[in-house]
């Protein structure tokens, strides 16, 4: 073997052996530094039970979903949340739950807020100081909507098949309602429901009232083939129970909305300028805001406030000047709201709202009495507002980012 030879073979050697010795310092030293934190999943809760559905006749079928039984806890898959991270979230907004929040609602006291996790089912309370506490230990996995009562910790829920359920979180008390049963809405004591009885027959199809357990229910005005115009919305002063988009055909792309009562009353009907009528009763049920769309507005929703009670209905109608959604709005008293009004808006955002969900929102606050509305929130509010609600003192927003889900808390300024 010649010296040129030898040379060639300790040269590869030594590469080898300089690798290994490299590989073995990575994986002994290095390695656990860069190997990923292990997920921590926790097991399902503990099992709830759920009574038979009455028999109340056939109604009409939902679009399908996945069938999840009411108060099930098989677990689910985890819901992703994308969007600014915890720890990047901006001064003057707190973060109050890292995780899909739903249903955000006032709370039953005047305190804080409600909301439902559609992760662990679980419904849970937002306190005065921030903390968030359960609100009970029952589940309802996929639930599809929920309805608050006002003044009681308890609601109805909808889930992906039809089936509905009536749960008291105080007492623990559960009540199965009827499938064909649907868009409900409480009475300003809760006492009572409004909703739609929507059977297969289109002449077996009505507005009706019942106590929330489904008792005593009576039918108060036909929907025939209307029902989806039809919106259940029960007026604080306990006038009004639902707003029908069934009017007559008026000029200049208005539209008549006629106001439905208990007890077969005929109120003033609503002329409003334009489509899409999306109602945001006040607190004393006097005025109604709402927002339409028309094409004067480049079909971009616009917010409007007129008198909402007996000879005033429609009355002192005027336009705020603010291209949003009445949803998007939480009213401080009779006279002043706080609204998120998005940053900006394409052509034609108010035939697909879905469309501008993810838009930031400035926070304006609008004086009625004067008409004025002012930007009020700072630099560091970059979230689009869903589910706006006002703290007691009316000094917070909390609300659902409607990109990510979150749960955030805005300090007015």
């Amino acid at each position: 073997m010649t010296d040129k030879t030898k040379k060639i073979l300790f040269a590869i050697g030594f590469g080898i052996v300089s690798i290994a010795i490299g590989f073995g310092l990575y994986y002994l030293i290095f390695r656990p530094l860069f190997a990923p934190t292990p997920t921590v999943v926790e097991g399902p809760p503990e099992e709830g039970t759920l009574g038979a559905l009455p028999s109340a006749g056939t109604g009409a079928e939902r679009v399908p979903a996945e069938v999840v039984q009411p108060g099930e806890l098989a677990p689910g898959a985890a819901v992703p949340v994308t969007g600014v991270p915890a720890e990047a979230q901006p001064t003057g907004v707190v973060l109050l739950r890292d995780t899909v929040t739903q249903a955000v609602s006032p709370g039953a006291d005047g305190k804080g807020a409600r909301f439902y996790d559609p992760n662990d089912g679980r419904f849970y309370r937002v306190n005065a100081d921030g903390s968030i506490t359960p609100l009970g230990d029952k589940a309802f996995l996929s639930v599809q909507n929920v309805e608050w009562a006002g003044r009681t910790d308890s609601a109805i829920l909808e889930f992906p098949d039809g089936s509905n359920v009536y749960y008291d979180f105080n007492s623990k008390r559960q009540v199965t309602l009827p499938k064909h049963w649907e868009d409900f809405s409480f009475s300003p004591d809760d006492t009572q429901v409004v909703a739609k009885s929507v059977g297969l027959d289109p002449s077996n199809r009505f507005l009706i009232v019942s106590d929330p357990s489904g008792n005593e229910a009576k039918a108060v005005e036909e929907l025939g083939r209307n029902g989806h115009l039809v919106t259940p919305m029960w007026s604080p002063n306990n006038q009004v129970i639902a707003f029908s988009q069934t009017g007559r055909a008026q000029p200049e792309g208005a539209q008549e909305i006629y106001l439905i009562g208990e007890n077969g009353e005929n109120f003033k009907s609503l002329i409003v300028p334009g489509r899409g009528f999306q109602p945001n009763w006040s607190p004393t049920g006097q005025n109604i805001l709402y927002s339409v769309y028309h094409e004067r507005d480049n079909l971009k929703p616009s917010l409007w406030i007129s008198g909402g009670a007996g000879d005033n209905i429609g009355e002192n109608r005027r336009s705020l000047n603010l291209n949003t959604w009445a949803d998007k709005c939480a009213w401080r008293n009779d006279s002043e709201l706080i609204c998120g009004v998005p940053q900006s808006l394409d052509t034609g955002a108010g035939l697909a709202p879905q469309r501008s969900a993810g838009v930031p929102d400035d926070v304006y606050s609008v004086n009625l009495k004067t008409g004025v509305s002012t930007k009020i929130n700072t630099p560091e509010q970059i979230h689009p507002i869903r589910q706006p609600v006002l703290s007691k003192d009316k000094k917070q927003l909390i609300f659902t980012d409607a990109a990510t889900g979150q749960l955030l808390r805005y300090d007015l300024p």
